[in-house]
């Protein structure tokens, strides 16, 4: 996930940070909270810093999942509950497995929604560990911090994984980048930037944290140029690992944590 030191400036032919589009079709919008009872949170002390659920991910029709990283479980939104020692991403596929990286043991599990655990695989020593997952088609991969995938396994639908026989780099697609004061996307200039921030893609969106005056924003840009995003700013109670994600339908999801709960929303079109 490439990082540049960016400020979104007004533009006119590009998306501008903060305003949507009011020709672009209006977004569908949920949200659930889960209490700090479901989901665990302790608060920053003296001796300690926060801690409170790290990883997010959610799958097809309206599934969520998070790592609740202070009692070790991961939590799924109409689902169960169970218990995992470790977990460094989450990511679902098109039918609904849910797969737990855990890079201390170098292992990827696949779970049904019911906490059963269908399978685990060991993964290559040679996959540079703080990746995040990425699944396409039957493909499991953890992405570098340059977006280039590492294949760790192929999974079926029931959950079945498969390890590959010929680990290999798997170069990014498509990435940001920077000409002048334009953050360019597969050629196509999606914003203007000045000064301090930072750029990623996920999935089909651009999402940007900008510093004017010392006020931060974040917001997720669709690269197919529909409205744009306002994101809550990590780190008012905690900051997660892994705060946004995409399902398998392209549907944009964050959690966002506030004093009655952790909130988890989704926006699709």
């Amino acid at each position: 996930m490439p990082l540049w030191m960016v400020s979104i400036a007004l533009a006119t032919e590009p998306i501008v940070i903060g305003e949507s589009d009011p020709d672009a079709p209006s977004l569908q919008r949920t949200e659930v909270v889960l209490s700090w009872s479901e989901v665990g949170l302790r608060p920053a002390a003296p001796e300690s810093p926060a801690i409170g659920p790290d990883h997010f991910a959610v799958g097809p029709r309206g599934v969520s999942a998070v790592y609740d990283s202070l009692h070790k479980r991961v939590v799924v939104l109409g689902g169960a509950s169970f218990p995992v020692a470790a977990s460094d991403g989450l990511a679902f596929t098109a039918a609904g497995v849910l797969l737990v990286l855990d890079d201390r043991s170098r292992t990827l599990r696949a779970y049904g929604t019911n906490g059963a655990l269908l399978d685990s695989s060991a993964y290559p020593g040679v996959v540079p560990p703080g990746g995040w997952l990425r699944v396409e088609g039957a493909v499991v991969a953890s992405v570098d911090v340059f977006g280039n995938g590492h294949p760790l396994a192929t999974v079926s639908a029931n959950g079945a994984l498969t390890a590959p026989t010929a680990p290999g780099l798997v170069p990014a697609a498509r990435r940001v980048t920077r000409s002048g004061s334009a953050l360019v996307v597969d050629g196509r200039t999606v914003a203007l930037v000045e000064g301090r921030g930072g750029a990623r893609l996920l999935g089909d969106w651009l999402v940007v944290e900008a510093m004017d005056d010392g006020a931060v924003t974040r917001s997720a840009i669709p690269l197919d140029g529909g409205e744009t995003v306002s994101l809550p700013v990590r780190g008012r109670l905690y900051a997660p690992a892994q705060d946004i994600a995409v399902g398998p339908e392209g549907d944009l999801a964050w959690i966002d944590p506030r004093a009655d709960g952790l909130h988890l929303v989704r926006v699709a079109p």
